[in-house]
């Protein structure tokens, strides 16, 4: 794939802060955090299990509420990710009734691999850097140890985490961020067990013709280098129905995904439209809320108006308003 010539480039990224500088016309930012007022107390549990012949580190989020049963979700993180960066997510799942397990993959984070797992931390930038991750990442991924670890993420969270019993067996779902976007796409194709699927930045679009669950795909608009925006153009075209494709207004790569704090300064509307719609997705066909389909297919503001954000349940596209 050839680069894009400088100029483009520069012309892009002055057009994103224009479409940045002037709000849309949609929804009231008052519709932006989706169950703000209902979020539930939260516990949180940090776990182990084996995939293969490593030991993976996770954490659980879950509500404090046990006697009920709730949707199993496992987040899939980006290359070179680790837990903290992507844990607001799994967090704000869990208040918005779910179980959501998210954990590292082999040779990432605090999670076994084949090198050593030396790592440049400084905590209060939560910023966490594997020097192995350029060598072991592709060569797990070419392994296809990624979707195996993700099916065995989601068996040990129904079958042998301490909260296996509040989790609802049939009732699950996948959300993934850039190589975990790719992940899950691809460990749909494969894990009967998988209900819905939400791939932030990225996604596989020479397989995702075989992903036959309902499948949400976020990107953003200034997120360039990484060539988002056709990536998830592309699986959206290429997806079966029911899907959805959110793009986001000047969002950048981490900066609707991810908690880096100062190392990605943001506009916290980035990560409300991710909640919104990652949120409503899961609702609506994990918990079968029938309010949840105003929220996914109803605009608000800062969506691009550059990409149209568009939704097909079966009857052609129709676009956000």
């Amino acid at each position: 794939m050839k680069l894009l010539p400088l100029k483009i480039v520069v012309i892009l990224v002055l057009f994103q802060f224009l479409l940045v500088s002037f709000p849309s016309v949609t929804a009231s930012e008052n519709n932006l955090i989706y169950n703000e007022v209902q979020k539930q107390e939260i516990n949180q549990i940090n776990i182990s299990f084996e995939s293969g012949k490593f030991t993976l580190y996770g954490e659980i989020y879950y509500p404090t509420n046990v006697s009920e049963k709730y949707p199993g979700i496992v987040f899939c993180e980006g290359d070179g990710g680790y837990v903290s960066a992507y844990s607001w997510i799994p967090k704000a799942l869990a208040e918005a009734g779910y179980v959501a397990l998210i954990f590292d993959f082999p040779g990432q984070g605090k999670s076994e691999g084949i090198l050593p797992a030396w790592a440049l931390n400084i905590p209060w930038l939560n910023f966490y850097l594997r020097y192995s991750f350029l060598i072991e990442t592709p060569l797990h991924y070419a392994l296809r140890r990624l979707t195996a670890a993700t099916s065995d993420a989601l068996t040990f969270l129904i079958e042998e985490s301490p909260v296996k019993n509040i989790v609802d067996n049939s009732s699950i779902g996948l959300i993934g961020h850039s190589l975990g976007g790719i992940t899950v796409t691809e460990t749909a194709i494969n894990d009967e067990r998988v209900d819905a699927i939400v791939a932030l930045s990225q996604g596989n679009s020479r397989i995702i013709h075989k992903v036959n669950v309902p499948i949400q795909f976020q990107g953003g608009c200034f997120d360039i280098g990484t060539w988002s925006i056709p990536i998830v153009i592309q699986c959206y075209k290429k997806a079966n129905t029911p899907k959805e494709l959110i793009a986001i207004q000047g969002g950048t790569h981490f900066g609707f995904s991810t908690a880096l704090g100062p190392l990605c300064p943001c506009p916290r509307w980035q990560k409300d439209i991710c909640l919104r719609y990652s949120i409503g997705w899961f609702d609506y066909y994990l918990k079968n809320k029938s309010d949840a389909y105003e929220i996914i297919t109803t605009g608000t503001d800062h969506l691009s108006r550059f990409v149209k954000s568009r939704y097909n349940f079966g009857d052609g596209d129709i676009i956000l308003q």
